[in-house]
């Protein structure tokens, strides 16, 4: 990686990481919703069904941002871009386009 390439990948990172922590501080239970609009018998379905949708969207925030606080460290480290499989550089378009990844094309496809 050319020398800003980390820098740029690094504030891109904690710009993630800060759009998903605000995302996981504003998000309410279905229940919570549930009980302010109790009496409205489609409003509670709709929150039934759309719980389910929630419940996995919550759940993928919270391993997306585990996974960008692991690449934060990587990126500041010598190994910052190389594969932690087969040891080759990471295309930097790749380290942009998914910020959590580790790995090369080769091995993620593997």
């Amino acid at each position: 990686m050319r020398e800003s390439e980390p820098h740029q990948l690094i504030a891109s990172v904690e710009e993630r990481i800060n759009e998903l922590e605000i995302e996981l501080s504003e998000w309410s239970s279905i229940s919570d919703k549930k009980r302010s609009q109790a009496g409205d018998a489609a409003a509670s379905l709709d929150l039934t069904i759309s719980e389910i949708v929630g419940e996995k969207i919550l759940s993928e925030h919270k391993l997306e941002l585990a996974q960008l606080l692991k690449n934060l460290s990587w990126l500041q480290t010598a190994d910052a871009g190389v594969c932690e499989e087969c040891g080759r550089d990471i295309p930097i378009e790749r380290l942009k386009a998914i910020l959590s990844t580790r790995l090369c094309v080769v091995c993620a496809d593997s």
